[in-house]
């Protein structure tokens, strides 16, 4: 008899030992054991869990095999010896001609401005003074046109004289040398009032600047009289001759006195390019005395 069982039987042996085993790992707790009875092809069915799609975690596509290579294996890179250096970059800077700015128009409303033409500066005049305004030149002889007798009667060159023919007669025009009656240098205009009861004096024109204001001095000195001489200074803007007309504007003499030197002065804007200016005297009655003397008149361009 042989001592070694046969092949066959062996494997039936160890397969039934094992098959109990195989049953525990393989179905677990959820193994069905095949009833009695039953054809061994019998299939148990058991229900699918379905799954929430919402609770599903995304994996990896195993069909796809992920290649991890070693990290003794992983690429590095050598540089070439050889090879020339790469430059770093750097900001290239761009030129104005380079770049094209396009401008920006903004339209804002203007005003038209009309311009307007600056009136020119005009300069002002010297002084008119000394020489005939304080009548230190010749003096004129002069007749009395009223035929009243006046021996030796003159006038300052560059005056005229205007005489009124009073109830009592006129007065005369006289060259004063008497150095108590000059106010400075050696002359003097006189004007004589005794006995008369009348308006005398002198004018003259002279050119002037149309805008500009001219300051006007003079000064007198008149006799003590029972009837105190009136003085006054005129000034007629349109350059007109006559001390009557209503052309003339007269101011009171600013001092008043006798027997003393007294001023005046007024400042007139001219209207045009001449004006006139008028010294008289009045002696209201024809009283003894009013002898009156003139001196230092003098015409100031104050300019606009």
């Amino acid at each position: 008899m042989n001592k070694y069982p046969k092949p066959k039987l062996v494997w039936l042996v160890i397969a039934g030992a094992i098959w109990p085993l195989l049953a525990c790992f393989v179905g677990g707790p959820a193994a069905t054991a095949i009833p009695a009875g039953r054809p061994a092809d019998f299939v148990v069915q058991t229900a699918t869990p379905t799954t929430d799609p919402r609770l599903v975690t995304p994996t990896v596509d195993q069909a796809k095999p992920i290649a991890i290579l070693p990290l003794s294996d992983a690429p590095t890179h050598t540089p070439d010896p050889n090879a020339p250096p790469t430059p770093l970059p750097t900001d290239t800077p761009v030129s104005a001609a380079t770049v094209e700015l396009t401008p920006t128009v903004v339209l804002t409303p203007t005003a038209t401005i009309t311009p307007t033409q600056k009136k020119p500066v005009v300069p002002p005049d010297p002084p008119l003074q000394g020489g005939e305004w304080d009548f230190e030149t010749n003096f004129i002889p002069w007749p009395n046109p009223h035929g009243e007798p006046c021996p030796g009667a003159a006038v300052a060159s560059g005056w005229t004289a205007f005489v009124e023919n009073g109830p009592y007669g006129s007065s005369c025009m006289n060259e004063n040398l008497y150095k108590p009656n000059v106010l400075s240098g050696a002359k003097s205009q006189e004007i004589t009032f005794d006995f008369i009861a009348a308006n005398s004096g002198i004018w003259r024109t002279i050119p002037t600047k149309t805008g500009h204001r001219y300051s006007i001095t003079a000064y007198a000195k008149h006799d003590r009289s029972l009837s105190p001489v009136e003085m006054a200074l005129g000034v007629d803007l349109t350059g007109g001759n006559v001390w009557e007309a209503q052309t003339v504007q007269w101011f009171a003499w600013d001092q008043t006195g006798e027997d003393t030197w007294t001023q005046t002065e007024e400042t007139v804007t001219a209207a045009g390019d001449k004006l006139t200016i008028f010294i008289k005297g009045r002696h209201p009655m024809a009283a003894q005395g009013g002898k009156t003397v003139l001196d230092n008149v003098a015409v100031a361009d104050l300019g606009e």
